[in-house]
């Protein structure tokens, strides 16, 4: 398992508590101490922006990616290592999952659920096999997680399918958890050669 590049989905908004930036900023300090690039929708704005300045500011890299109809709409970040203008958001989604080795999600609207949902349901089709994180920030997905359990349990969503995602409590734990996944693999990866 790579982990070069990092997809994580977030919201663009500014009115999120500033516990929620904070988050996005230790994930983006966390990134660059361990050079793993971002990719992400390419804003200025929100926990978008927080993230990128993050990454940056840490010596990192960043990737944004965005639609050319929201460069200005989210205010494209001007100070990133590389930005990638598509011709639509399925674009823009289909570009971030081929950077991308892993995908954390934090905190987000409808937006930030719409690329979750996406990239979990590619992965449940066996389009990918990458590891998918959800940064749990003061409980925000603690609705949608009951959502999850319960289309589980009423047979809408296929048992083991929750374990296609992994659920952590702060956003710079989903580096954590994936190179502990990392190491998992090249662990496995080892014994099986014997």
């Amino acid at each position: 398992m790579e982990l070069r590049r990092l997809c994580v989905f977030c919201s663009s908004s500014n009115r999120l508590p500033e516990s929620f930036r904070e988050e996005a900023r230790a994930l983006g300090a966390r990134m660059a101490q361990e050079r793993i690039e971002l990719v992400y929708g390419g804003g200025s704005v929100g926990l978008m922006g927080v993230l990128a300045d993050a990454v940056l500011a840490g010596g990192g890299k960043a990737t944004g990616v965005i639609p050319g109809f929201l460069s200005t709409k989210e205010l494209a970040h001007a100070g990133l290592t590389r930005m990638l203008v598509t011709r639509s958001m399925h674009d823009r989604k289909r570009e971030m999952s081929r950077l991308a080795d892993a995908f954390a999600i934090l905190p987000g609207g409808f937006g930030t659920l719409d690329e979750f949902f996406e990239i979990l349901t590619w992965k449940q089709l066996g389009l990918h096999a990458r590891p998918i994180v959800v940064a749990n920030t003061g409980g925000w997905f603690d609705p949608l997680m009951e959502y999850c359990r319960r289309a589980e349990a009423l047979g809408a969503v296929s048992k083991g399918n929750l374990g296609l995602f992994t659920v952590v409590d702060r956003a710079d734990e989903a580096v954590d958890s994936l190179l502990r996944m990392r190491r998992e693999a090249k662990e496995a990866k080892r014994l099986a050669r014997g």
